[in-house]
């Protein structure tokens, strides 16, 4: 089944202003954490939406901080490295109000898609 992840440690889907069509089977992430684990535990996503600035709790020191843009980083290595395929219609909005981070997401994804399909 496919699904969408949102990861926000505060909002909710409904509060966040999409520029295209409504995401579904939403699965709603607040950590870094809980996003890798969804996708270990369901496979790669249809949709990811990105908020950049998670809560202070979910910033551990030994790991460094676990933002939006780690996750971001996070998955995009966890394709490569275990040789999977993104949904032939993958989508991603970042939707983050800290506009340094949301664009540093942005071009992270926005590389990492160009290259991926280019090796396709």
């Amino acid at each position: 089944m496919t699904y969408t992840l949102f990861l926000d440690d505060i909002r909710f889907p409904e509060d966040v202003r999409y520029d295209y069509g409504p995401y579904s089977n939403i699965i709603i992430c607040r950590s870094m954490d809980d996003a890798v684990w969804t996708v270990k535990q369901r496979g790669l996503p249809k949709a990811i939406s990105f908020d950049h600035d998670l809560a202070d709790t979910h910033y551990i020191i030994g790991d460094g901080e676990k933002t939006g843009y780690s996750f971001a980083k996070w998955f995009c290595e966890w394709i490569m490295d275990n040789s999977l395929d993104l949904p032939a219609d993958f989508c991603y909005h970042v939707h983050s109000q800290n506009p340094v981070g949301a664009e540093n997401i942005r071009r992270y994804m926005e590389n990492f898609i160009e290259e991926w399909k280019n090796e396709s």
